[in-house]
Order: structure tokens, then sequence, then C-alpha cells
């Protein structure tokens, strides 16, 4: 393919502008859909927080290999994805400076994947793009431990 990402963020642009008023909703249903297949990979719950780090940053880098880098942190309560080369970001830039909404399926992806599958209780703390460059950002969670029913 010859340009495969310049395709990439026209595409993106496309998709997210042919579905701007269902964006809130698109993007949860692509996490879903990711983390049901990470899921039938790993055999659905893992309790261990550094096997979860390792089998999610795995999952990040070489299952959906949406960037050329994705390195998983767990610190305490929080945890980090930090994120470079994203192939969705330039789309994204687009958007933005267009002052249209984004579509960003990664943040909820990590949601899903700390309720799902580590079984925490999960809060988007935010996505710091602050002086990097368009495809590098760090989001961060909080979490925290699921009350019992």
């Amino acid at each position: 393919m010859k340009n495969a990402e310049e395709f990439m963020k026209k595409y993106h642009v496309a998709v997210a502008r042919a579905n701007m008023s269902q964006l809130d909703k698109i993007k949860p249903k692509i996490a879903s859909e990711w983390i049901n297949e990470w899921m039938a990979e790993v055999g659905d719950s893992i309790a261990d927080e550094e096997e979860f780090r390792v089998k999610f940053e795995d999952f990040l880098t070489n299952g959906l290999g949406f960037a050329d880098e994705s390195k998983v942190t767990i610190t305490g309560d929080e945890l980090t994805i930090d994120v470079g080369g994203c192939i969705i970001c330039p789309g994204n830039d687009i958007l933005k400076k267009a002052g249209e909404e984004t579509l960003c399926p990664i943040a909820p992806t990590g949601l899903m994947a700390i309720s799902r599958v580590l079984g925490k209780k999960a809060t988007l703390e935010g996505v710091d793009k602050e002086g990097k460059p368009v495809g590098y950002c760090q989001i961060k969670y909080k979490l925290e431990e699921k009350k019992s029913k």
C-alpha cells in the first residue's frame, strides 16, 4: 500500500464525520469489541496487577497495533498508558482543528479492560497531550476496588 497512513487519516475523519451524532455511542462499542476479543485470548479475568499490565500492554502494542509504542504502568491506585506514534491521532487532529468531536476508542478501551479483566473500578483522570507531538499522549486512570453487592 502506497500511503497507508494518509489513507487511515482520511478514513478516520470520514468515519467520525459520518457518525458525528453517534460518537458517544461508537467509542464504547469499539472498545467493547476489542476487549471481548482480548478476553477470549486471556480467559476472561486477570486479578494480578503485574500480569494484567504485561498482557494489556502486549494487547495494545501487538494485538491492536494502533501505535508504535504503548507502555502500561500501574503505580498504587493509578494506571497510565503512554502512547507514541498513534495512527488514530492524525485524523483526530484534523477534527480537533475543525472544532469537531474526535473519535478515540483507546481511552474507553482502558476503562473496559480495567473493569472487565482486572475487576476494578476505573475512572478516567485525563488524557495529557500537552507539549507532545500529534500521536503522543498519556492516558491516566484512577483504580478502585469494586464495591461488593
